[in-house]
Protein backbone atom coordinates (compact mmCIF):
# COMPACT_ATOMS: atom_id res chain seq x y z
CA UNK A 1 0.00 0.00 0.00
CA UNK A 2 1.10 3.43 -0.61
CA UNK A 3 0.17 7.17 0.35
CA UNK A 4 -1.49 9.24 -2.20
CA UNK A 5 -2.49 12.56 -2.10
CA UNK A 6 -5.75 14.53 -3.72
CA UNK A 7 -5.22 17.94 -3.94
CA UNK A 8 -8.86 19.37 -5.03
CA UNK A 9 -8.96 23.09 -7.28
CA UNK A 10 -12.21 24.61 -8.50
CA UNK A 11 -13.08 28.32 -9.40
CA UNK A 12 -13.26 29.31 -5.74
CA UNK A 13 -11.13 27.45 -3.72
CA UNK A 14 -8.52 25.08 -3.65
CA UNK A 15 -7.83 22.30 -0.84
CA UNK A 16 -4.51 20.82 0.04
CA UNK A 17 -5.09 17.07 1.10
CA UNK A 18 -2.76 17.20 3.97
CA UNK A 19 -3.75 13.42 5.46
CA UNK A 20 -3.41 11.21 1.76
CA UNK A 21 -4.90 7.69 1.35
CA UNK A 22 -3.73 3.99 1.47
CA UNK A 23 -4.24 2.72 -1.52
CA UNK A 24 -3.27 -0.59 -3.28
CA UNK A 25 -1.41 1.04 -6.57
CA UNK A 26 -1.59 4.21 -9.02
CA UNK A 27 -4.93 3.20 -10.67
CA UNK A 28 -7.29 2.99 -7.43
CA UNK A 29 -5.62 6.38 -6.72
CA UNK A 30 -6.78 7.77 -10.30
CA UNK A 31 -10.24 6.16 -9.81
CA UNK A 32 -10.41 7.95 -5.88
CA UNK A 33 -9.66 10.99 -8.04
CA UNK A 34 -12.38 10.62 -10.55
CA UNK A 35 -14.82 9.96 -7.38
CA UNK A 36 -13.70 12.96 -5.40
CA UNK A 37 -14.35 15.20 -9.11
CA UNK A 38 -17.58 13.92 -9.59
CA UNK A 39 -18.57 14.41 -5.93
CA UNK A 40 -17.05 18.20 -5.79
CA UNK A 41 -18.90 18.49 -9.60
CA UNK A 42 -22.32 17.25 -8.01
CA UNK A 43 -21.92 19.64 -4.65
CA UNK A 44 -21.05 22.87 -6.62
CA UNK A 45 -22.78 22.80 -10.07
CA UNK A 46 -25.79 24.09 -8.60
CA UNK A 47 -24.65 26.91 -7.61
CA UNK A 48 -22.55 28.36 -10.74
CA UNK A 49 -22.78 29.25 -14.67
CA UNK A 50 -19.01 28.31 -14.80
CA UNK A 51 -17.28 25.47 -12.99
CA UNK A 52 -13.46 24.13 -13.31
CA UNK A 53 -12.53 21.36 -11.10
CA UNK A 54 -9.36 19.89 -11.39
CA UNK A 55 -8.54 16.77 -8.94
CA UNK A 56 -4.47 16.39 -8.93
CA UNK A 57 -3.04 13.25 -7.41
CA UNK A 58 0.53 12.66 -5.70
CA UNK A 59 2.27 10.11 -4.37
CA UNK A 60 3.86 9.59 -1.34
CA UNK A 61 6.80 11.67 -2.80
CA UNK A 62 4.57 14.80 -3.41
CA UNK A 63 5.03 13.80 -6.83
CA UNK A 64 2.05 14.67 -8.83
CA UNK A 65 1.29 11.03 -10.68
CA UNK A 66 -2.08 11.78 -12.15
CA UNK A 67 -4.55 14.86 -13.33
CA UNK A 68 -8.46 14.61 -13.91
CA UNK A 69 -10.51 17.87 -14.74
CA UNK A 70 -14.06 18.74 -15.57
CA UNK A 71 -15.69 22.24 -17.14
CA UNK A 72 -18.90 23.23 -16.82
CA UNK A 73 -20.09 25.97 -18.76
CA UNK A 74 -24.08 26.77 -18.73
CA UNK A 75 -26.27 29.79 -19.96
CA UNK A 76 -30.09 30.45 -20.56
CA UNK A 77 -31.14 31.29 -23.95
Amino acid sequence: MERYYFDVYNTEHTQMDGDGQLLPNPDHAGIEALRILYDVARDEMPGGEHLKITVKVLNASREQIFEASLTLSSSWS
